[in-house]
């Protein structure tokens, strides 16, 4: 597969319908409804640059915004993106803005520009899956940081 039939593959991502939570209790729903993991062979990983997901993501966003306006929702959403190492994907969800905050139980680090999360994603050496007897190099375990991209999409 080239970039081009990628790309292609992956365009039912930008128009599928989201969910819009009305209550806290609805949080599930709305993480599983919303959620889109994308991998991506090493091989195929030379080809594709950083421009080429900022691209497909900005459509995605776009779409995801207009969508929000058009189900005239009372509440906004947040788009957040980021770089699942373990599992070799790169992760992107929507969640309600009535949530205070991202549904992750780590230390984050939050980022105004997507562009490092995707080169994260296309440098990492393990996209075909992490070997099967572990990995380690050879530095000093530190606490984990997950850097996770946001965009507040409102419904104005």
């Amino acid at each position: 597969m080239d970039k081009d039939a990628y790309f292609k593959n992956l365009e039912e991502i930008i128009t599928d319908p989201i969910f819009i939570a009305s209550s806290k209790e609805d949080i599930d729903e709305d993480i599983s409804n919303n959620m889109w993991c994308i991998s991506l062979e090493q091989e195929l990983a030379s080809q594709i640059n950083i421009n080429d997901f900022v691209n497909f993501l900005s459509s995605v966003i776009d779409n995801r915004q207009n969508q929000i306006r058009a189900l005239n929702g009372q509440n906004g959403m947040t788009f957040y993106l980021w770089f699942d190492w373990m599992a070799s994907q790169l992760r992107f969800n929507l969640i309600s803005n009535i949530y205070d905050k991202l549904p992750f139980w780590c230390e984050l680090e939050l980022l105004d520009r997507m562009e490092p999360i995707i080169e994260e994603f296309l440098a990492y050496p393990f996209l075909n899956g992490l070997p099967s007897g572990g990995y380690s190099d050879g530095s000093e375990e530190k606490p984990y940081v997950l850097k996770v991209y946001i965009k507040i999409l409102n419904v104005e």
